[in-house]
């Protein structure tokens, strides 16, 4: 199909449409109509005159997906790392790093951007330290944010110099990003990696420039140990290289707001060990947060208790967004899976089937994350005025099918896999019936995969 359609709007029709995860608001039979990449109408099929009409058939028609937490210049390290510990896994991650070329993280990130697209991902919140993901998001045309990512727990360089180093890159960053839908934030990577002096500064600068943050906290038992007790192994750490660490004796969310890190622009993903009031201090903060069920569960971190669902859909409190982290420890980018996971794994651990329901994780897949990156009057959902960001999934299936109620048929059966075609601002980004080279129309990502290939050797032959 090609991509470059005429001017006229578009008629794109299919046996259901999904423009919300509201109970009862699939439509049966529908369509939806856009021109110049915004949604002029959602319902049923209407004539359409002399405008251009896409029968898709039996499939559903869903907001693009958002994927709240990504590290897409992480795709080289899928499969890597398997069945190891949180602390050397991320210890091991971080050493393997420095074998890796500009070039093999540019081409990882175009990978990763490739695997959301055809995923039906159209927006990322993505985490990145070589500034590879924003290239890799531009080269598919994805939107979202990419916040660049900050370390320093130790005292060997100086915070303003940090801080300079990191002002540059955001200016440089930016400038790359001019054109493109995507836009630059902050992340101070987390309460181990960024001493609290240089965690305050952070917060202050991101307010002066109006940036969004993005933080991985409360992720770890051994995190909790380090913070409310100075023991464990990040605390071994500290005392092997000499880092001078003061006990804060509180949770990760009530250290960060004291440090002015939590507030309605800042993203905190993770947050499987928060406790009662520390999910208190995020609701009162309007703190966004990133639920990660597979990745969590994977690295034997536990499973997030998500008190907020029941504010979500009211817009109240912070948004929880879906994220399926990188696939280093994740292995795909499956937000079908992810979806599906998420409500199995509330059920699982309250032993409750009211704990969550597919409409819940649904939200959390497309709504649910445009509020958490600040989106929410531009996607999410699908109505007119908002940006014509369509994941369109086949329901006919033998793992799908037949389909009494799409909702279900979507978070409980459905995969990645399904995902016909991906629309981003009413243009085809990705379309599974064309020949392998023309699937993602206008782009062609076999260097990208070549480059790959050949810095997945550099890692099979890493040695620490």
């Amino acid at each position: 199909m090609n991509a470059r359609l005429s001017h006229k709007p578009v008629h794109l029709r299919a046996r259901w449409i999904m423009p919300t995860s509201a109970e009862g608001s699939a439509i049966e039979n529908g369509e939806i109509v856009f021109e110049n990449g915004t949604l002029e109408y959602v319902g049923p099929q209407r004539p359409a005159g002399t405008d251009q009409v896409i029968d898709i058939g039996n499939c559903a028609l869903l907001p693009g997906l958002v994927n709240v937490h990504t590290h897409l210049d992480y795709t080289l390290m899928r499969g890597l790392l398997e069945d190891v510990e949180f602390f050397p896994w991320i210890r091991e991650l971080t050493a393997r790093k420095a074998a890796l070329t500009q070039a093999d993280w540019i081409a990882s990130a175009t990978c990763g951007a490739a695997e959301a697209v055809a995923s039906g991902i159209t927006t990322i919140g993505d985490c990145c330290d070589s500034g590879a993901a924003l290239t890799g998001a531009i080269a598919l045309g994805l939107r979202g944010i990419v916040y660049q990512e900050v370390f320093g727990i130790d005292e060997s360089r100086p915070v303003a110099a940090i801080l300079q180093e990191l002002k540059q890159r955001v200016i440089n960053l930016n400038a790359e990003a001019d054109g493109s839908r995507l836009s630059v934030g902050i992340s101070p990577h987390a309460p181990y990696t960024v001493r609290p002096e240089l965690m305050r500064a952070l917060a202050e600068y991101a307010l002066a420039e109006n940036l969004r943050i993005c933080i991985h906290a409360s992720e770890s038992q051994a995190e909790v140990e380090l913070l409310r007790s100075g023991t464990g192994p990040f605390a071994e750490m500290f005392t092997r290289r000499g880092i001078a660490w003061n006990v804060p004796r509180k949770g990760a969310a009530n250290y960060l707001h004291d440090l002015g890190i939590l507030g309605p622009n800042t993203l905190l993903v993770h947050g499987v060990q928060l406790a009662a009031e520390e999910r208190e201090a995020l609701r009162q903060t309007d703190t966004a947060w990133a639920h990660c069920p597979k990745s969590n569960a994977k690295l034997g971190n536990g499973v997030a208790s998500l008190p907020m669902l029941g504010l979500v859909s009211q817009g109240k409190g912070g948004a929880i967004g879906l994220g399926s982290d990188s696939v280093a420890s994740n292995n795909s980018m499956d937000l079908f899976e992810e979806m599906r996971f998420a409500v199995l794994m509330q059920r699982a651990a309250r032993r409750k089937i009211a704990a969550m329901n597919a409409g819940q994780a649904f939200e959390m897949a497309t709504l649910g994350g445009a509020r958490a990156l600040g989106m929410d009057n531009r996607i999410g959902t699908l109505e007119p005025g908002k940006c014509a960001d369509i994941c369109v999934v086949k329901l006919d299936g033998l793992h799908s099918a037949p389909t009494y109620e799409p909702i279900n048929a979507i978070v409980y059966a459905a995969r990645a896999s399904d995902v016909q075609q991906t629309w981003i601002d009413g243009e085809l980004h990705y379309d599974a019936d064309a020949p392998p080279s023309e699937q993602f129309p206008g782009r062609d990502i076999s260097p990208a995969r070549e480059q790959l290939r050949n810095a997945a050797q550099t890692m099979r032959e890493w040695r620490p």
